[in-house]
């Protein structure tokens, strides 16, 4: 097998996220929802109660600009509202609204295609070291992420 270079990881890695991104936008699209909304919505899907605006930039890594854009656009549709934090008040706790609720089942089809698209002729076992492997990967970059922060 020849050697893989950072470029091919880079391309690989490129085209995934374009891809995917691409038909999420698609999938999404019925529902008047753009890629960024619908991660928040799926992110949102697996929280117990409000969320604070601020967790969302973080556990997403999204910057707090377009956060605060995708937030204004799910508000405005009814899918989110933001309660002011009472023991913070400059900060903003989102909560789900019944509307969003309702498309819960949609926006999470859309996902489990693109993975089901993704995981073709990958085995179980494959897809639980990429996840491992990815997972490592990961936290390796938030490591040196949170050593850099000023």
């Amino acid at each position: 097998m020849s050697e893989i270079d950072i470029k091919d990881i880079w391309n690989y890695a490129n085209n995934i996220i374009r891809t995917s991104r691409k038909m999420v936008n698609e999938g999404l699209r019925s529902l008047e929802l753009s890629s960024s909304e619908g991660n928040i919505l799926l992110h949102l899907f697996t929280q117990k109660d409000e969320v604070r605006q601020e967790d969302i930039v973080e556990e997403l890594d999204i910057s707090k600009p377009a956060v605060s854009r995708a937030l204004k656009s799910l508000e405005k549709k009814g899918y989110v509202k933001r309660n002011k934090d009472l023991n913070d008040k400059r900060a903003s706790r989102i909560l789900l609204t019944e509307r969003a609720r309702e498309i819960k089942p949609k926006v999470e089809l859309v996902y489990n295609e693109v993975y089901s698209i993704a995981a073709q002729g990958v085995s179980g076992e494959e897809i639980a070291f990429f996840i491992n492997l990815f997972s490592r990967v990961s936290d390796n970059f938030s490591l040196v992420r949170s050593t850099t922060k000023t």
